[in-house]
């Protein structure tokens, strides 16, 4: 069955992944799938400023609530960023791979070439 434009913009897409235990903060936290439009900018600035506190951004956008909502804004970037390094790599590859992005295909941003899209895993 081909889809129409109303049944693509009407469909629930973005996936929440099961709760992720974080026992240095005392609980759990989500990651959210972000839109097409968060993966550009966030592509777009990586590749005009090789971004300050890379893993943070990402996190940033990505962890969530139970709701699917983003726990924290840009606002709180700095903030985040002065948590235990270890914990935010752990979240930060979980949100890489539930989000489908490569390190191969962030390494060529900003390059002047278009590269095919990579194969990745499935996410979580």
């Amino acid at each position: 069955m081909a889809l129409s434009k109303a049944k693509i913009l009407a469909a629930k897409d973005v996936k929440l992944s099961e709760a992720v235990p974080v026992p240095e903060w005392g609980g759990d936290v989500h990651i959210r799938t972000i839109s097409g439009t968060e993966r550009d900018r966030f592509e777009e600035a990586y590749s005009e400023q090789k971004m300050k506190a890379f893993r943070v951004r990402f996190l940033v956008m990505t962890l969530a609530d139970d709701n699917g909502e983003r726990l924290f804004g840009d606002a709180d970037i700095d903030a985040l960023g002065d948590k235990s390094s270890v914990v935010i790599n752990r979240l930060f590859d979980k949100a890489w791979q539930h989000n489908a992005f490569t390190d191969s295909a962030v390494e060529t941003l900003g390059n002047d070439s278009p590269t095919a899209p990579s194969e990745s895993s499935t996410s979580t």
